[in-house]
């Protein structure tokens, strides 16, 4: 156990660590109040998910088991960098037209907040959130209606579509939402994708779909996520 706590501390300042530096980096000061206020929030909603989830689901999201549809991770990863890295050098290098004005970044920190405490909640209530479409057998795969999956079928998807433009907001600046909406755009495809695979092949899945609403919009039918 404290092996484990030890490497889960190590890798969250690690990525804590790396998304900080890219952002001073970018911005080029570390003087800059929304930049340090959002690597706080980030910081701590990253630790409180790191120490929430099933350790089976952590091992499961740091090494898939196997090959699967993981074009989307990769996608929104480097949308979701991109979107630091251009919001710092905007709050860093641009004029004010560019940036947004301090109580709408309070406001959309809050939001970001809220949002990512809400994908921490899915990702605690499903053991199976994980960034390989696929059906996980070896763990008694099977579907979960509890938590935020009562309310909505994706609300790790809906909190993401939410948390990466707020974050660009957050940070200060209106040029990182363009990077903002391909991430946006990109989850979309993948909570389609996603619905027609878990239609076809988790057990109960098509008729909890008829039920509960996707959260993400040109959906045809969900439950939560195999997620990103």
């Amino acid at each position: 156990m404290k092996t484990r706590t030890t490497r889960l501390l190590t890798r969250w300042a690690l990525i804590t660590a790396s998304i900080a530096a890219l952002l001073f980096l970018s911005t080029g000061t570390a003087r800059i109040a929304s930049i340090r206020n959002y690597l706080v929030a980030f910081s701590l909603l990253l630790l409180a998910t790191m120490l929430g989830v099933d350790p089976g689901l952590a091992q499961e999201r740091a090494k898939p088991t196997e090959p699967g549809a993981n074009d989307s991770r990769i996608a929104t990863g480097l949308l979701f960098l991109l979107t630091l890295a251009v919001a710092g050098f905007s709050v860093g290098h641009c004029r004010r037209g560019f940036n947004v004005p301090p109580s709408i970044s309070h406001l959309a920190l809050a939001v970001f907040l809220l949002s990512g405490a809400f994908q921490t909640w899915a990702m605690i209530a499903n053991p199976f959130f994980s960034p390989v479409m696929r059906i996980q057998t070896e763990r008694a795969h099977h579907l979960i209606a509890t938590g935020p999956y009562r309310i909505i079928r994706h609300p790790g998807y809906f909190a993401m579509c939410i948390a990466v433009p707020t974050t660009a907001l957050s940070i200060g600046s209106w040029l990182a939402l363009a990077p903002a909406a391909g991430f946006v755009a990109v989850i979309f495809r993948r909570a389609r994708v996603e619905d027609e695979f878990l239609i076809r092949n988790l057990h109960g899945y098509k008729k909890y779909a008829a039920l509960v609403p996707s959260g993400i919009p040109w959906t045809t039918a969900t439950r939560g996520e195999t997620n990103l």
